[in-house]
Formats: C-alpha cells, sequence, structure tokens
C-alpha cells in the first residue's frame, strides 16, 4: 500500500513537470510567431497610433511586434518601401504615394493616418490676404509633391486659377527652406508640413490659410503597403489596423497621455507636440477614406500631376482588410459607440 502511494505521488509530480513545461513552452512559441512589421514615419510628427498602441499593450494582445523606422525625407521612405527595408508607411502623404502609383509602383493604400494634417499656408505680417484671389500673380513656395503643395494646387485650380500662368510655384527640398524664402522675400507665400506652426509663429510671420477650411477631409497621411505584402500578408495588415483601431479609441480620452508619448519619442517640447496634436485642424482617423483618395487622384489628373490614363487608381485602395479589422473588433466589444461610428464612417467614405 505505502509503494502504491509513493507511486502516485511521484506520478502526481511529473505530471505537474510536464505541464510546467508545456506552459513554458507554449508562452515561448507564442512570443516568437509573433507578426513582425517594419514601419516608416516622420521624426517630424511621429506616428501616434504606434506610440499609443505599444504604451496600452494593443499591440502585446494582437500578436503584431511593430518596428518603427525613422524616414524624413519622401523619396528615401518611397524607395525603402519599394525594396521591401520596410513593410508598411504612414506619414508620408497621399499625393506622393499616388505619384508613385502613376509612375508604375505597385503600392496599395490599406488604411489611414490623418486625414487633414494641419499643414498651414504662411506669409509675413504685412502680406496682405483676404481669400485665395490674393494668390494671383504671387510666387508660392512649396515642397513638390506633398501634401501641402498638392492640396494647395488643388484649391486654386478649382478656383479657377492656371496653375502655369496665374502664380508661380518654387519648389523647395525641405520644410526650412520653405520658411526661410518667404522671411527672406524669396517668395511672398509658403506651404510647410505638420508640425511647424510653432516655428511660423517664431520666425515672425502668419498664418493666412488652412488648406482643410476650403478642401475638407482633402486626405493627408495613408497607410501604404507594397500590394504583394498586402497580398501576402492578410492577417498583418488585420493585427496591425486593429491595434492601431484601439489606440484611435484611446485617443479620445487620453491625448493628454498622446502628448507625452510623442514628447518622449520625438525628444520634442510639450508646445510643439500640442501644437499639432491639439489643432483643430488635425484629424486622425485609421479609415482608408477612399472616396477622398480617388478625389485627390482625379484633382491631380486634372493639373497634370498625373498623366497615365491606363491606371486605375481603385486596384491601388484596398479597403477590405480594414473592414475586416473593424469587423472583428465590432464581435469583441459589441457595445463599443466608437466602432459603430467607425462602421458608419466606413460606409460613407469607401463604399
Amino acid at each position: 500500500m505505502k509503494k502504491t502511494k509513493k507511486l502516485i505521488v511521484l506520478l502526481m509530480a511529473l505530471l505537474m513537470l510536464l505541464v510546467g513545461c508545456s506552459t513554458t513552452t507554449s508562452k515561448t512559441a507564442d512570443a516568437s510567431e509573433k507578426t513582425k512589421i517594419r514601419l516608416a514615419a516622420q521624426a517630424t510628427s511621429g506616428q501616434v497610433f504606434q506610440f499609443l498602441a505599444e504604451d496600452k499593450g494593443y499591440l502585446e494582445e494582437e500578436g503584431v511586434d511593430v518596428e518603427l523606422v525613422y524616414i524624413n525625407n519622401g523619396s528615401d521612405a518611397f524607395s525603402a518601401l519599394s525594396s521591401g527595408q520596410v513593410d508598411v508607411i504612414s506619414t508620408y502623404g497621399t499625393g506622393g504615394p499616388l505619384i508613385q502609383i502613376a509612375n508604375g509602383q505597385e503600392f496599395t493604400i490599406f488604411g489611414g493616418y490623418m486625414i487633414i494634417g494641419a499643414t498651414p499656408v504662411f506669409a509675413m505680417p504685412d502680406t496682405v490676404y483676404n481669400s485665395v484671389e490674393d494668390f494671383r500673380g504671387k510666387k508660392i513656395a512649396i515642397m513638390r509633391g506633398g501634401t501641402p503643395d498638392i492640396v494647395l494646387k488643388g484649391i486654386l485650380h478649382d478656383a479657377g486659377f492656371d496653375l502655369e500662368k496665374d502664380v508661380t510655384f518654387v519648389e523647395m527640398k525641405r520644410n526650412p527652406d520653405v520658411m526661410e524664402a518667404v522671411r527672406n522675400g524669396e517668395v511672398d507665400f509658403g506651404a510647410v508640413s505638420t508640425g511647424f506652426e510653432l516655428q511660423i509663429a517664431e520666425a515672425g510671420m502668419k498664418i493666412v490659410l488652412w488648406p482643410d477650411e476650403l478642401w475638407p477631409n482633402h486626405s493627408c497621411c495613408r497607410m501604404i503597403a507594397k500590394t504583394s505584402w498586402l497580398e501576402e500578408n492578410p492577417e498583418a495588415a488585420q493585427k496591425l489596423l486593429r491595434a492601431y483601431l484601439r489606440a484611435e479609441e484611446a485617443m479620445q480620452e487620453d491625448m493628454g497621455r498622446v502628448v507625452e508619448l510623442t514628447v518622449e519619442n520625438l525628444d520634442m517640447s510639450v508646445e510643439t507636440a500640442e501644437s499639432f496634436l491639439l489643432s483643430p485642424h488635425m484629424i486622425y482617423e485609421t479609415d482608408p477614406y477612399k472616396n477622398s483618395v480617388i478625389t485627390m487622384w482625379k484633382k491631380m489628373q486634372s493639373f497634370g500631376y498625373i498623366i497615365d490614363p491606363t491606371i486605375d487608381i481603385e486596384d491601388h485602395i484596398n479597403t477590405s482588410n480594414y473592414k475586416a479589422a473593424l469587423d472583428s473588433l465590432m464581435r469583441d466589444y459589441p457595445n463599443s459607440s466608437f466602432l459603430k461610428e467607425k462602421l458608419m464612417m466606413f460606409e460613407n467614405n469607401n463604399l
């Protein structure tokens, strides 16, 4: 009888050891099975969905490991995406990627980041500005292909301007060059990307126009991947979008934390972070906004940025992964008013 009891105790101990080993192996396997994504963003404005999704543990919960790569130049970011150095880019506008697509790059838009992005048009304080008519006959500094360039040209084109005769655009390589050109009188107006509002004021200049006031939801930064990567990795895209959708929801109640994370990650002042994060001219949206992208494509065709008539831009916009991510979150959180609103937005902006 004693031998039997000893045998039972020994068997139970062995069983517990095996269970412990099994649990440890499982945890290790889960960690190794995380989906890895290399995502490029600009260090001037960062990627707040990424910051918050990491901070809140959403990436961990969704099983995705994101390596954030800072690339400040759009051309370098497009090259990195094309060559496979990164899998996704998210803060490089809409117009620039559309030009890449028009030039034959197999890129696909599958989500959003900013739908408008606080891209001001500015001038020296004594410059007269009452309406877009005051741009007529003037010189405007821009960075070709960026959101400020394309949105302003779209606004002027719609206002009846001949962009070759009625206004002169002076192309610069960097946003600081645009600001300097205005400050030294080389041009009358300038248009820059997100994050320069305070610098404009500190340089003694004034903002005369926020483009979203005349072209709402014009489409700023989209999330873009190589078409082949997206076809081969739909689950990765959906995991990323789930995490970012959850981060977008958390932003509704925790913008203070978003400011803190941006300051920490980008090593910038609180004032600079707040100037664009809390701006009424900045709207963060994970939604692909297909209809807005198509509108921008057509406007760019109208003023000669896109010439090839054989490319169907709808072939380069994927909304199915975003919808799958949204639907799966709705099943997990059926009472979320945020997700219900996002579903309505999706139907309005993409169908």
